[in-house]
């Protein structure tokens, strides 16, 4: 599926998730998922408690998608006393981060809005435009040079997806990128102007170059605190 910026609805989605999306509009429910189980083995410290301008990236984190207005936001690992969801399937990569927390809140929430705890310069703004490119996608929409940060619907297609996924023996078959392909999630591309808002931090490298960028926004104040 090609990636597209602004492209119209499309027509071929679940008929639950049609009927839901066209009475709810805007009032979805959608609860925010912080993922920050991971060992962090790349980075040598635990990246949640890295720290921008006296804050923790996890605070960072769940302080932009309550900013973004999301219903709910949770962490997916073991940070009390934030609500915290923990993983069914151990070290399973970031799909059982997200099993854990679809099969936690899929009765109360419509869907889900995931982002990496190691994403700092993502801001308010890149988040309320993956929302509305929700409300035109409502199978689900993903960033796709980034993959994060991503909505998926709370729909039995994933729940079920994700079960098999995770109690398979391949480990192809807790591939991120074949669940967007199999649940057909509509890719989106950015701007150039704002990609770099899109980086991560996996390394001490990537590390040190976010903060010479996060420096530079806060220079220009055009940082999210």
């Amino acid at each position: 599926m090609a990636p597209r910026t602004w492209p119209p609805l499309v027509a071929n989605m679940d008929a639950d998730l049609s009927k839901r999306c066209a009475t709810a509009g805007h009032s979805l429910k959608i609860a925010g998922i912080v993922l920050a189980g991971g060992l962090s083995k790349r980075m040598g410290q635990d990246k949640a408690q890295l720290r921008c301008l006296q804050k923790s990236l996890l605070a960072r984190a769940v302080d932009l998608l309550q900013g973004a207005g999301l219903a709910e936001v949770f962490v997916s690992g073991n940070y009390p006393p934030y609500k915290c969801i923990l993983d069914i399937h151990q070290q399973l990569g970031p799909l059982s981060g997200i099993h854990a927390c679809v099969n936690s809140l899929y009765d109360r929430y419509d869907a889900v809005f995931i982002l990496p705890v190691d994403m700092p310069l993502l801001s308010e703004s890149e988040c309320r435009w993956l929302l509305q490119a929700f409300t035109r996608f409502p199978q689900g929409v993903f960033c796709q040079d980034a993959t994060f940060p991503m909505i998926l619907p709370l729909e039995l297609s994933l729940k079920n997806y994700l079960s098999a996924a995770l109690n398979g023996k391949e480990k192809k078959q807790r591939s991120l990128y074949r669940l967007l392909k199999e649940l057909k999630i509509q890719s989106l591309s950015y701007s150039e102007e704002v990609a770099f808002r899109f980086q991560n931090s996996n390394t001490p490298e990537q590390w040190a170059h976010c903060l010479t960028t996060f420096n530079k926004l806060k220079e220009n104040k055009d940082i999210y605190e």
